[in-house]
Formats: C-alpha cells, sequence, structure tokens
C-alpha cells in the first residue's frame, strides 16, 4: 500500500455554508505539512458545494466528492476509500481542528506505532470554549495501551478527535453502516476493539461546534438530523447500535468487555425516553426495542448511570408503563434520601413501599450527582468567596473537594489559562465548605462555576446550578458584597460569576499618538475597555488578533479618533454587559503621566473615585 500524504482528513459536509470556511481554514493552516483534504459532499441544499468549489480551485490538495444524498455514514465511507494518507481523519463540516492537532497526533502515532492516536476535545459554543465534563478525565494524561489495559477509552466515542493508521482502518473494516444515522459509536467501538495499540494526548484537538440557539431563530443553523423525538426510523436507528456493537465485540474476540462497554453508553439510549409521554404509537414501538435490550444485559443494576435509570429499566423490564410514564411526570427531580446500613437509597415514592415491592437494591445511590447534592449558599466580601456547606451522598468514598473557576476562552486560546481550581475543607461528615481568595483568580473573565469531587482514581465535575442551593436565585446573588464581581444564573439555571478586576493585571504606555494596555495574560481577551463619550461608549482596539500567535493581547486607544477638549473620560472593564471600574490597582506599577497632543496636554491619572481617567487639556 503506497502512502502519498502523511494524513488524509475526510470532511463530511452536509448544510454548513455558514460554518464550512472556519472548518476548512483550520485544515488549511495545519502545522503538519503533507496532508490532503477530501470534501464529501451530500447533495448539500444551501451553498456549502460552491464553497468547496472555491477551495479547491485554490488549493491542490482539496478534493471534492460530490455524491447523491445518502447520508453522512456514506459519505465517510466514500471519503475513506480514496484517502492516500499514512493515516486517516474523519470530521464534521461545521468543526474545528486545533492548528498542531495533526502534527501532535502524527507524530504520537509515529513515536508510538499506534493504529489509533485521540487527543482532547472541547466544545465550542457562541465562539468560546466548554469543557466536556462527561468523563473529563480520559484526556487528562498522556498514555498508550491496549483496551485490556484501559477499558474506559470506551467513554469517548466520537470519531472527529482522532487519527487511525489507514492500513488499519482497510484491515479490519472500520467504516460506518451505510444508511445508518447514529453510525459513529459502531465505527469507533470497532476500531477499539481490533486496536493493537491506543495512544492518548492531554492536549486540546478539536473544537465541536454545539450550535446556539440564537444561530438557529436567526437562520444560521439548521436543526441537527439526529435529534427527532418521535421519529420511529431514528429511535431504532439509534437502538440498533447496540447489536453492531455486541457483534463487533463478539467478531474482535472482546466479549467479555461489552457489558461493561455498553452500560457506559446505555443512557443515550434514553434520550428519546419522554417521546412515550405524547405518542402511542411510538410508546409502543420505544418500550418494545428498548426492552429487548435490556433484557438481554447482565446485571443490569450493577452500573454508573445515575440512580434514574434503574427505575427506567425496572419498570420497563416488569412492564409497569403507567408507573413509569408517572416517574417521568412527577419524581425525577425529587431530593429526598435515606440512609441506612451504610448505605444510602433514594428515597422516591416507590422505595420501600409495598404497592410495589421494587427491591432496595434498584434504589442504592453509587455515585455524586444533581439531585443529591445540598448547597446552603455562595457569597462574596472584598476578599474571598465563600462556599458555605456543600452536603454529598455520605456514603460515597471522597478523597478531595474542589470548587473550579472554568472561563470563557476563544478560539485557539489556551483553556488552561482559564482554569482555576480550589480545595475545600471538610466541615461535617461529607460536608464541605471554604473560601477563595478572589485575587488568585487571576483574569479577568466570565467563569463557569463547577464542583469538582474526586475519588481515588475517578473525578466527576458539576455545574453549580440553582436546583442545588437551599436558597432562591435572587437571594444568592445578594450575598455578593464585591463591587468588582457579579453573580448571576443563566437562562438555564446554571451559577456563573464575572470578574471585572485583577490586582496587577496591566502595565500601560503612553506616547503622542495613543495610549496602549498591555495585559499580563496569554490568549484572547473577552473583555472590552472603554470609557463613556456622551451617549455612547469608545472601545480600545485590538492591535493583533491573529489567531496563530497566543500573545498578549495590546489594546489601544488612538488620541486622535476619541477624545475632546476638557473632557474627563474615566476608563471601565467591560465583560458581557457587565461594567467595572478601571482602578489604580489593576496596573502593576501604575504612575500618572502627562504626553503631548498637538499642542496640549494629554493627562493620565487616578481619579477621586478610584478609576483611571483620562483628560486633553
Amino acid at each position: 500500500m503506497t502512502n502519498e500524504y502523511k494524513l488524509s482528513v475526510v470532511v463530511l459536509v452536509y448544510n454548513t455554508q455558514y460554518y464550512l470556511e472556519d472548518c476548512l481554514d483550520s485544515l488549511l493552516n495545519q502545522t503538519l505539512e503533507d496532508m490532503e483534504i477530501i470534501c464529501v459532499n451530500d447533495e448539500s441544499t444551501d451553498n456549502s458545494l460552491n464553497i468547496l468549489k472555491q477551495y479547491a480551485r485554490k488549493y491542490d490538495n482539496i478534493t471534492i466528492i460530490d455524491q447523491k444524498n445518502q447520508g453522512g455514514a456514506v459519505a465517510g465511507n466514500n471519503g475513506l476509500k480514496i484517502a492516500k494518507g499514512e493515516y486517516v481523519a474523519i470530521i464534521d463540516s461545521d468543526d474545528i481542528v486545533v492548528e498542531d492537532a495533526y502534527e501532535k497526533l502524527y507524530n504520537k502515532a509515529k513515536q508510538t506505532d499506534s493504529d489509533i492516536v485521540a487527543g482532547k476535545p472541547v466544545k465550542y459554543v457562541s465562539r468560546y470554549q466548554r469543557e466536556i465534563t462527561y468523563k473529563n478525565n480520559i484526556w487528562d494524561e498522556e498514555r498508550t495501551f491496549t483496551v485490556d489495559e484501559f477499558k474506559d477509552i470506551y467513554y469517548d466515542v466520537f470519531y472527529w478527535n482522532k487519527i487511525y493508521r489507514r492500513e488499519f482502518v482497510e484491515k479490519h473494516d472500520i467504516y460506518m453502516i451505510p444508511g445508518k444515522i447514529y453510525a459513529d459509536v459502531p465505527l469507533v467501538y470497532r476500531a477499539y476493539s481490533f486496536a493493537d495499540k491506543i495512544s492518548i494526548i492531554p492536549d486540546v484537538v478539536y473544537y465541536w461546534r454545539r450550535r446556539a440557539q440564537e444561530d438557529i431563530i436567526e437562520g444560521n443553523s439548521d436543526t441537527s438530523i439526529s435529534k427527532s423525538l418521535l421519529d420511529i426510523p431514528n429511535m431504532k436507528d439509534r437502538l440498533s447500535t447496540y447489536y453492531y456493537a455486541k457483534d463487533y465485540f463478539k467478531e474482535a474476540g472482546k466479549e467479555q468487555y461489552f457489558s461493561y462497554v455498553i452500560k457506559t453508553y446505555l443512557e443515550r439510549f434514553f434520550y428519546p425516553i419522554k417521546g412515550i409521554l405524547k405518542d402511542e404509537n411510538f410508546k409502543k414501538a420505544y418500550l418494545s426495542e428498548i426492552k429487548a435490550i435490556l433484557s438481554d444485559i447482565d446485571d443490569i443494576y450493577d452500573n454508573n448511570l445515575e440512580i434514574r435509570y434503574n427505575l427506567f429499566f425496572y419498570f420497563i423490564l416488569n412492564d409497569m408503563d403507567k408507573d413509569l410514564e408517572d416517574f417521568l411526570n412527577f419524581d425525577l427531580d425529587e431530593r429526598s434520601t435515606v440512609y441506612r446500613d451504610g448505605k444510602l437509597y433514594w428515597n422516591v415514592k416507590y422505595f420501600d413501599n409495598p404497592d410495589y415491592n421494587i427491591p432496595d437494591e434498584v434504589f442504592e445511590i453509587g455515585k455524586a450527582e444533581d439531585n443529591f447534592i445540598n448547597v446552603d449558599d455562595i457569597s462574596a466580601d472584598s476578599k474571598f468567596i465563600y462556599f458555605n456547606n456543600i452536603e454529598l451522598p455520605r456514603n460515597l468514598k471522597i478523597n478531595e473537594v474542589k470548587v473550579a473557576f472554568m472561563g470563557l476562552t476563544k478560539r485557539d486560546s489556551l483553556r488552561a489559562n482559564n482554569i482555576f481550581e480550589f480545595g475545600l475543607d471538610e466541615v461535617g461528615d461529607h460536608i464541605y465548605s471554604g473560601k477563595v481568595n478572589v485575587d488568585e483568580i487571576t483574569n479577568i473573565n466570565n467563569y463557569d462555576v463547577h464542583l469538582k469531587v474526586v475519588y481515588d482514581d475517578d473525578y466527576e465535575i458539576f455545574r453549580f446550578k440553582e436546583r442545588l442551593f437551599k436558597k432562591e436565585n435572587s437571594e444568592i446573588v445578594e450575598l455578593n458584597k464585591n463591587k468588582d464581581l457579579r453573580f448571576y444564573f443563566t437562562s438555564l439555571g446554571n451559577f456563573s460569576i464575572t470578574k471585572g478586576y485583577c490586582r496587577n493585571f496591566f502595565d500601560y504606555r503612553a506616547d503622542s499618538q495613543s495610549m496602549t494596555l498591555i495585559p499580563h495574560t496569554d490568549g484572547a481577551a473577552i473583555y472590552k475597555v472603554a470609557f463613556n463619550y456622551k451617549y455612547d461608549n469608545v472601545y480600545f482596539s485590538k492591535k493583533d488578533e491573529s489567531p496563530k500567535i497566543r500573545l498578549q493581547n495590546e489594546l489601544e486607544l488612538i488620541w486622535k479618533y476619541s477624545i475632546e477638549e476638557n473632557t474627563k473620560y474615566n476608563l471601565n472593564i467591560e465583560i458581557h454587559k457587565n461594567k467595572f471600574k478601571l482602578k489604580k490597582d489593576a496596573f502593576v506599577d501604575f504612575k500618572e503621566q502627562t504626553v503631548e497632543y498637538n499642542g496640549k496636554k494629554i493627562r493620565i491619572f487616578e481619579d477621586d473615585d478610584g478609576s483611571i481617567a483620562i483628560i486633553l487639556k
């Protein structure tokens, strides 16, 4: 087999005109040389094909396959079958690949002689990176292994954050199932099961675009073909993954792992379950399909899923359809628990109830989850953020509890620079409290606030949200007494904190042309610096927005276009409609300065209210 390229990237294209150029540019800007890009257009009805043709005319390493609409699985296979690279990758055309991702993945493959190399993906929502919190620790460290040594790799069911040796793909028929909508998981499971060696690198390699609701409303997005709640063929396609995966494990001689692996994926089979409340035909079809699957799995209640799934299993396996509907309608958010003989049980109305006679093991809580986390409150003063009495299930063997501030991070910036973790103290039996020094959160940003529960060899991450708190949202917000912070809850009820000030954050310089702010952090800033003029804001502009250079973002105000004589301008930091004073302490060593400008003088000084001000006289 001749390899004409180091890597072939197959791009699956269907109606992604608003995102396609971002995707292609990310491939063309890769630091790995000697790549081919195979774009398979699945009869898009928008402008996607014209965009592909424009790029193909300009770049000779781009090949277009323009096929009749046959679905993403056939498109992926057609691309793989003409690939000439030593390794291959498959990606979606609305996503973005980090510029040095393929160089790192390829080098790791060559260093370890691996059949598959995977890197860390992140969500990409409204131009910001977001953590994938589900089984996040898979990508925490660099490792090379077989599936016998690290079965948790099966939690990573994504096909697009990996490269695969082409010879391995062809030898073991690692292709998607033609016509299948949910074709990604069977492909990945088959690849893992046949691989002699797999490697992981902890670097972020892939931005998985999660389209925001506003994009859909504004017409910049098409709703996914895989989200139809009451579509029976769609549901059956989803559940058929079970049987394909089972056959693949048997074929690869990995049958002993199938029960463990399928339980890691099982909750996805329940994504459509609320459809049974809306349509009788769907209900009949779904319950029949899912019961057959559950009946086939050994020790179904021995799993690491949220406790509600055990109730789903029990009701479905025992044909308790009405109770299942009642449970879905009224009981999913029940938070009461019972501690008995060292075990913790979900005290939902079916527990210990002779009318149902359900075994206690079905209700036994084996992990932390939202329903069983209770938080008194979060507050703040001028120096600290206080996390008060976070109560976790008392039967769990917990090594450590932390709070994690995960700041918004723009594309091509290092997300690690915006993540800050702090340990909490155990102040009672599985009750944790602590305080965070505000100055130790060293970036001006919006922060998603998470709880991190650490066990012996694993951890779980939970977003602080309104249902965890004993107080109302408005009460929590009012507990913030720090003028440089904002507490708020998102429209989805998630708790976040905006930090609008950091000590020793900027340097500045000024001359006869402009004033420049130099932040001490890398990566694209999400804040703006501005002052109010009459009825509008005047903003400092970025001097360097190059996505290829992770450097400090200098912000510049050009005098000529910005200020008028005898008017004082007070500088502010703005983050997502929140406004904070830009204070003297935000500078490493602020000194008042006067510069000449057109025969007049511009004074930069600390005003009476503590903010930095500018005046031309």
